[in-house]
């Protein structure tokens, strides 16, 4: 964080949250107020009706990234609990289309920056003492500003240069309301959605926001990030100075260098581009591989490189662990997908806890072997990695898959890590750097991990193999029971037609959408009489009855449009 926009950009006094005497009511009114104008404009982007000259996919792309650029825009303008969300949101493409994640990822690089009195009285309040008596300098100007916070230049008194990020006043105060709010938006879209786990997302990004604004919780990662790599020369992240951090300011090693997306500015400074291209690449294999906490956040003020061609990691508030348990199955998961095992990649998203494991498991097998098809085509024309998350986003529109927030984020990383590559490097191939850690993953390096992996895979055969040897006495009787059934007429058999099914469940979406479009025209009628005939309170309460039998309409003909595209992916 020690390299983003300059604090210029946008000033904080511009948005009536930065204000001390906001109002909790004021807050909640301009976040629902929000929501609503987004529902509405999400509502006519599907709309064939709403396209002058009829909607086509060039006119539909194009709204999307009309209304991405809204978001973004109305996102910063309420604030850091939403400009954060919208950066979490930019790393979920299997929630949000190309157009959507794009446009959210320019938010990590225009914030809003705050007054320096405000920051140095922060400073002074949590370290007791004024800044003259903790510094020999400090710079008034911050260098740089983030939606949670701003950094400021220092010199300690023994002379060392460092960096004091500052967290914005009231954060917390901020944070406990909209986050009240956000809570209710996500329960009311569980309610609404079928197959999805708004609460869960929420919980997720509450998780992670609480976290990021809890700079001592920021500090251990840092030292830990730095002990991960200390054998790695060319993998630098800053010291933290521990007398001069607490919960709301961190004081660290200042590490200055140059953002590893000035491609330009590298070359001029005489830095093997290739060669950084590379080392970024494989400084976040080493972080998902081998040391299972990666930073999460890998943008260009948050990379860069130093005049030796060194990398150069800072803010560590986003940061992800892996489990033993959860590497263990991401194991399994990568051979699957490696040898194109629906099965297996079905078996292995259970054991993750990315699908339920009480879906219908043959539509969700015919959705993962669609992908792996998609997959395989991709790696043999070297599309981009980005192209993977368009197919998450496409899988996930009618499938019951979450996926946690550890595994957008490398996503995200990978995709952003190729951005870095491509711009740096014209012949940089992102599977030519990541396959000797694939092969590392797989523990298939040489002949004895290739043995220890055969053996290991015949042991789990010869179990199955046992198990269902024990099992066969019963199978045997137990199918003979059934048989017995079925010629006497006691059991039936039930085919299931999933297009028909699918068919069927469309149908009635469209029912129950006519009946609520009816209610909802009827209450907007009756209510715009009786606000004509001056019974306004009566009428006002009536039309915001009919916004609810809106909203039902619209998620309808949502659910309708997910379930069309999801049968146009399966034909294609």
């Amino acid at each position: 964080m020690q390299a983003a926009v300059p604090t210029s950009a946008v000033e904080v006094g511009d948005f009536a949250w930065a204000k001390d005497d906001y109002s909790a009511t004021w807050r909640t009114v301009t976040i629902w107020a929000f929501i609503i104008k987004l529902r509405t404009r999400l509502f006519f982007i599907d709309q064939a009706w709403s396209y002058p000259g009829g909607m086509t996919p060039e006119k539909k792309s194009l709204a999307r990234r009309q209304l991405a650029a809204w978001t973004r825009e109305n996102l910063l303008a309420l604030g850091p609990t939403f400009i954060k969300l919208g950066q979490l949101f930019s790393t979920r493409s299997d929630l949000f289309p190309a157009e959507v994640t794009e446009e959210l990822s320019l938010l990590q690089d225009r914030v809003p920056a705050f007054s320096p009195d405000r920051a140095i009285g922060t400073v002074e309040e949590e370290l007791g003492a004024p800044v003259t008596q903790l510094f020999r300098s400090f710079e008034r100007s911050a260098i740089a500003a983030a939606s949670l916070g701003q950094v400021h230049r220092a010199v300690l008194h023994s002379g060392e240069q460092i960096v004091v990020k500052v967290q914005r006043p009231g954060l917390q105060r901020l944070f406990d309301i909209d986050l009240a709010q956000l809570r209710t938006v996500a329960a009311q879209l569980d309610a609404m959605e079928e197959g999805r786990d708004f609460s869960g997302i929420y919980s997720e990004c509450e998780t992670i926001l609480r976290q990021e604004i809890d700079y001592i919780a920021e500090g251990r990662s840092a030292n830990r990030f730095r002990r991960n790599f200390r054998e790695v020369a060319w993998v630098k992240a800053p010291k933290i100075y521990w007398g001069r951090t607490t919960a709301k300011v961190l004081t660290m090693e200042y590490l200055p260098g140059i953002k590893i997306s000035a491609a330009a500015a590298l070359r001029s400074a005489g830095i093997d581009t290739a060669l950084v291209a590379r080392r970024a690449t494989e400084a976040y294999l080493m972080q998902v591989l081998r040391h299972s906490f990666l930073h999460s956040d890998p943008h260009p003020g948050n990379v860069m490189v130093d005049t030796d061609g060194s990398l150069i990691f800072v803010d560590f508030g986003m940061m992800s662990e892996i489990s033993a348990g959860r590497r263990d199955s991401l194991v399994e998961l990568f051979y699957a997908v490696y040898k194109a095992d629906a099965d297996g990649v079905l078996a292995a998203l259970i054991d993750l806890n990315i699908i339920v494991p009480t879906a219908d498991p043959l539509s969700l097998r015919r959705a993962i072997a669609f992908g792996l098809e998609n997959l395989t085509r991709k790696v043999e024309e070297k599309e981009a990695v980005a192209g993977i998350g368009e197919d998450l986003f496409a899988i996930a529109l009618d499938q019951p898959f979450r996926f946690p927030a550890s595994f957008t984020f490398v996503l995200r990383a990978f995709t952003t890590l190729e951005g870095f590559g491509r711009t740096l490097d014209p012949n940089y191939k992102f599977a030519s750097v990541a396959q000797p850690y694939a092969l590392e993953l797989l523990q298939l390096q040489d002949a004895q991990a290739r043995q220890d992996f055969v053996l290991d895979q015949m042991q789990r055969e010869a179990v199955r193999v046992g198990t269902a040897a024990m099992a066969m006495p019963g199978r045997v009787q137990k199918m003979d029971e059934t048989l017995q059934q079925l010629r006497g007429g006691d059991l039936k058999l039930r085919v299931r037609a999933l297009e028909l099914e699918r068919a069927a469940r469309r149908s009635s979406i469209l029912q129950a959408a006519t009946i609520n479009a009816i209610a909802g025209g009827t209450l907007v009628n009756v209510g715009s009489q009786l606000i004509i005939n001056g019974q306004s309170n009566v009428g006002g309460a009536i039309l915001a009855g009919s916004a609810v039998f809106g909203a039902l309409v619209w998620r309808a003909f949502w659910r309708v449009k997910r379930i069309d595209k999801f049968e146009k992916n399966m034909r294609g």
